[in-house]
């Protein structure tokens, strides 16, 4: 169809680099925040972020859905507009400002609240995130319809997303450590720096990117008393679901436990900042290579032998004894196989929405949209849980100077091999569940 100029894609994303900002914040540093300086236990921690990431599952099919119904009442009074790309604007102060509050401690704040701040901060910054990430996250099916120009938006939105990762895990270690014992004034001032590049990218995201009607008035609308989209019907949805939900779960385990891996096990925190920079290099090869692969084999199947591969080289790591030249270059090639389908991922939403038309006739982008992020929420649920009580179960405490080897071991576990476990589950999704019923073969976006 060919319908997209080169500024969209780059404004495309610059949107998922304001969101991985303060996902990236989140989730490689809020933990050790809660367990170093508000007090909280890993384990109180773990189940803070599972509450949350439930309650988030179940605002983003709503969400979707609202998205949906709005832009249908808005036709019918023949307002027009764009349906998605206003949320950009709407949503970027309100998350920033969220973010900052998370990384906040009042003052005179008793310790014995601190935790129902935590929830209340945590919360709303997941509420916030969700009005601006559900809509960014259909925009790309209403851009264009051409699979060429789906897949370049799918590895733009990749490469934005692991640079809003990587800028965190970069800068905010250098931060520590200037600050020495002053951990609360390190977090609150970078966090604040950041918040305020994601209301910058989310003005240029808005600004860099358009729609085009036609791939909404080329589909049957929504009818406002309709029922749910019936995804369970949907086989594509539910193994890019499952793979999803591994993918997140081992991603997030090993951003989250990274701090203290480089700092317990590696004794080397300021490393983790130029590995968080390394990080950069994966995602470039793995961009170029996409459209390679994904020509010849279909996004699927490319995605499952890099799952595969990532898997291998985190059992490899796990293996072998810690040190810090092994992990940055087994983590190089790791993140190198993990990118591919970690990018591949939204081109094959677009996909499934598709598909999802062809069953029923009806075009629902914000919903499907919203119930994939929902099943992907399940996966930070996970991660968040399983990282706190990991952790807590390993006897980790933030009095301890030097950590037992008990405690060692069991991070050097939740950092390795959680990761190679999701990597080989999300193998067989993509590999094995991943075809339309009456196919033979795995299917997938193709170019």
């Amino acid at each position: 169809m060919g319908t997209i100029r080169k500024i969209h894609y780059g404004g495309y994303g610059l949107g998922d680099l304001a969101n991985g900002l303060t996902f990236g914040m989140s989730s490689a540093f809020l933990l050790s925040f809660y367990t170093d300086v508000l007090g909280i236990s890993a384990a109180a921690a773990g189940t803070l972020f599972l509450v949350a990431r439930i309650w988030d599952g179940i605002n983003d099919p709503l969400m979707g859905n609202w998205t949906d119904r709005l832009f249908l009442r808005r036709e019918k009074r023949n307002k027009g507009g764009d349906k998605f790309r206003p949320f950009l604007i709407r949503g970027s102060w309100p998350v920033a400002l969220a973010a900052v509050l998370m990384f906040f401690v009042p003052e005179k704040l008793a310790r014995g609240h601190r935790l129902i701040w935590a929830y209340a901060t945590y919360i709303s910054w997941g509420m916030c995130y969700t009005f601006v990430n559900i809509p960014y996250g259909s925009l790309a099916s209403v851009m264009t319809r051409d699979p060429v120009e789906r897949s370049i938006l799918s590895v733009a939105r990749g490469i934005g997303g692991l640079a809003g990762m990587v800028i965190p895990r970069v800068a905010v270690p250098l931060v520590l450590v200037r600050f020495g014992q002053r951990q609360e004034r390190g977090y609150l001032i970078s966090m604040s720096l950041i918040s305020a590049l994601v209301i910058l990218f989310y003005l240029l995201s808005w600004l860099f990117t358009a729609e085009d009607p036609a791939c909404r008035s080329a589909h049957v609308t929504i009818q406002e008393k309709k029922g749910p989209p019936g995804l369970l019907k949907n086989r594509p949805f539910m193994a890019l679901s499952l793979a999803s939900v591994a993918l997140l779960t081992g991603l997030m385990i090993n951003g989250a436990m990274n701090v203290y891996y480089f700092r317990e096990n590696l004794g080397a925190l300021k490393l983790m900042s130029y590995a968080g920079a390394g990080a950069v290099l994966p995602a470039i090869g793995a961009s170029f290579l996409i459209p390679t692969l994904v020509k010849r084999f279909g996004a699927a199947k490319a995605s499952a032998w890099s799952s595969l591969f990532s898997a291998l080289c985190w059992t490899g790591l796990l293996l072998l004894p810690s040190h810090r030249i092994l992990y940055l270059a087994g983590g190089l090639g790791a993140y190198f196989f993990l990118m591919i389908p970690n990018m591949t991922v939204w081109a094959l939403v677009s996909d499934c929405i598709d598909y999802q038309e062809e069953l029923t006739g009806e075009r629902r982008e914000g919903t499907i949209y919203g119930a994939y992020s929902f099943v992907r929420k399940l996966g930070q649920a996970a991660a968040g849980f399983l990282s706190g009580t990991g952790l807590a179960l390993t006897g980790y405490t933030s009095e301890q100077i030097v950590q037992p080897r008990t405690t060692l071991a069991g991070i050097k576990f939740l950092t390795l091999g959680i990761p190679a476990i999701c990597l080989l589950l999300s193998f067989f999704a993509f590999r094995f569940i991943w075809k339309r019923p009456g196919q033979s073969t795995p299917q997938g976006v193709t170019i």
